[in-house]
């Protein structure tokens, strides 16, 4: 299934434009000086409105729109797109012309159709691929910014590892009008971290419901989807939302070396429960070449190399079986709010102010973190001490250049969502924060080739829910995820509501780097990065270490040769 999308706005008449070399067709809407080719769906609103993606009007029940009488064209048309934020939900991009010419260019605030940016000096264009905007060649990498990608998770902001070449953020509007062009933020999610005020049970309730609606939904719109099942929760929960209205679900557990790379037997448990196919397949290290880009599709290098080994599971299986899209869980544990500190405590007394019930959310983070009452309340008063307990960036020094660091902690954040109101409570911006980082590149593999990844836990309806329910709920009776367990306790086996620690291709990594330790290596030491004062080299001199830190070590070398492997690709002419 076939997708992507190349927008033009205010190129130069008579000029053979880059989309249609690319689709190698007219354009699919014209409008005043926008010209655009999409293979995504397409519901043509007016003679100059548009919508591309999937788009379905907000229940529950979510109704799918495929045309035009599926929404209210006027209201679009007056408000630009706004109507959509409100009424509708999907993964889209919005496309608006007025009669005097401006266009305005939505994304959802789900993010999870990919939306890029590059503007040059009269003219804009707009893709859903990195590679139609930017030729890889000499002066194409925005160094810095890949600094920032190895030095932190938070430190990602609009602007891509490729100069010129910005992120339409999810829930933001390009505008480009007579007076030049500018994004205008029409969605965040602090719009909606208010505590509600609902009961624990009525959360629980209303998160079942909602989380049905989206995922069932999105499985309605592809014959066949192969979803990528763990056994843990997250795609576990997507399973059970997805198997009603899925017309072919088979589930695919990836196995890998080691007792926690084989999550075969909570795989089962789950499909045997829904009565779905389940696929596994072993990774093998045949599959791994440390020296090509694995998502050079991508703007951020941020893909690990074992996901080499992933795609050929996948492009094999695409040769037995029909795949409409990949399914995953990915971005539950930033939706669900899994996190592990004592800031429910101090949002809970911010909230409601001295109670009782402050005793059992102390409690709670007890039983889940281990550590005994005295020392969450230490812990709680520290956090509180620093910045009021608000979340701030942790960066990963080890092997990245000095100086590099120093302009990094200069910087502090980038990106709109991590800049919270004065009031937030700090347990959101934790929240926030995990939001952001699920939402960074969440393409599997180019639209226009290969079946769409769709992670329908990032769907807006569920995101805004899950940002209202107070942190202290996310923790109760000291399990992390509570207020999504409880939710769906009585439709998964119990082995994995109660499932604490999940595995993953640790080991497989471990293997990756003993087998190619000398590429790896001689891949980092005579590298770009290297060369552009990003990576220090001396990491690789350190004598190996058998401990957790050695382990550390191994796997920063792994990313660095991933994000190696992706510039010289960007880098080469």
């Amino acid at each position: 299934m076939a997708g992507g999308f190349y927008i033009d706005i205010g190129a130069p008449a008579g000029k053979p434009t880059k989309g249609q070399e690319i689709f190698g067709r007219a354009p699919d809407f014209t409008a005043a000086n926008v010209m655009l080719w999409s293979d995504e769906p397409m519901i043509a609103i007016d003679a100059r409105t548009v919508v591309l993606g999937y788009l379905f009007r907000k229940g529950p029940p979510s109704v799918r729109v495929r045309e035009r009488s599926g929404v209210d064209g006027d209201a679009l048309a007056a408000g630009h797109g706004r109507a959509l934020i409100t009424g509708y939900w999907g993964g889209y991009v919005f496309v608006h012309v007025t009669e005097s010419g401006a266009a305005y260019v939505l994304r959802d605030p789900s993010g999870l159709l990919p939306c890029y940016i590059r503007r040059s000096g009269e003219a804009t264009t707009l893709a859903g691929d990195i590679t139609n905007l930017v030729v890889p060649g000499s002066g194409q990498i925005n160094f810095e910014e890949i600094g920032l990608i190895l030095a932190s998770g938070d430190a990602r902001g609009r602007n891509t590892c490729l100069v010129g070449v910005e992120e339409l953020i999810a829930g933001e509007c390009l505008v480009v009008d007579q007076g030049g062009s500018r994004i205008e933020r029409w969605w965040s999610p602090w719009d909606h971290v208010a505590p509600n005020k609902m009961s624990f049970d009525e959360v629980t309730s209303q998160l079942r419901q909602t989380i049905s609606d989206c995922i069932g939904s999105w499985s309605s719109c592809f014959p066949s989807i192969l979803l990528g099942s763990s056994g843990g929760l997250d795609s576990s929960i997507v399973a059970v939302a997805a198997a009603p209205r899925s017309e072919r679900l088979t589930a695919l557990t990836l196995v890998s070396p080691g007792v926690a790379g084989d999550e075969r037997p909570y795989a089962h448990a789950v499909a045997s429960s829904l009565g779905i196919r389940l696929r596994d397949a072993p990774l093998d290290l045949a599959d791994i070449d440390v020296e090509r880009a694995i998502t050079p599709h991508h703007p951020w290098p941020i893909s690990p190399i074992f996901k080499q080994a992933v795609g050929a599971v996948h492009r094999r299986l695409q040769s037995e079986m029909p795949i409409d899209a990949h399914f995953s869980g990915n971005g539950g544990d930033g939706i669900f709010c899994s996190i592990r500190s004592a800031v429910p405590l101090l949002d809970h007394l911010l909230s409601e102010g001295p109670r009782i019930a402050l005793g059992k959310t102390v409690r709670d983070i007890s039983s889940l973190t281990g550590a005994d009452i005295v020392t969450v309340l230490r812990h709680a008063w520290s956090r509180h001490r620093r910045s009021g307990g608000a979340h701030s960036p942790r960066y990963n020094q080890l092997g990245l250049e000095r100086e590099l660091l120093r302009r990094i902690e200069a910087r502090g954040f980038a990106h709109p969502w991590l800049l919270p109101p004065a009031d937030a409570l700090p347990g959101k911006t934790v929240h926030v924060a995990f939001l952001m980082r699920a939402q960074k590149s969440l393409e599997l593999y180019p639209r226009r080739t290969s079946p769409p990844h769709v992670a329908p836990l990032l769907s807006q309806p569920i995101a805004e829910l899950c940002l209202s329910i107070p942190t202290w709920h996310w923790i109760a009776d000291g399990r992390d995820r509570a207020a999504v367990r409880t939710a769906f306790s009585n439709r998964l086996p119990r082995t994995i509501i109660e499932r604490q620690q999940k595995g993953g291709p640790a080991e497989f990594n471990l293997s990756i780097y003993r087998t190619q330790r000398g590429r790896l290596h001689e891949l980092i030491r005579d590298g770009v990065l290297a060369g552009a004062g990003i990576i220090n080299t001396s990491l690789l001199d350190e004598p190996e270490d058998i401990s957790w830190r050695g382990n550390a070590r191994e796997q920063r070398i792994l990313a660095f040769a991933a994000a190696e492997s992706w510039a010289r690709q960007w880098n080469s002419d």
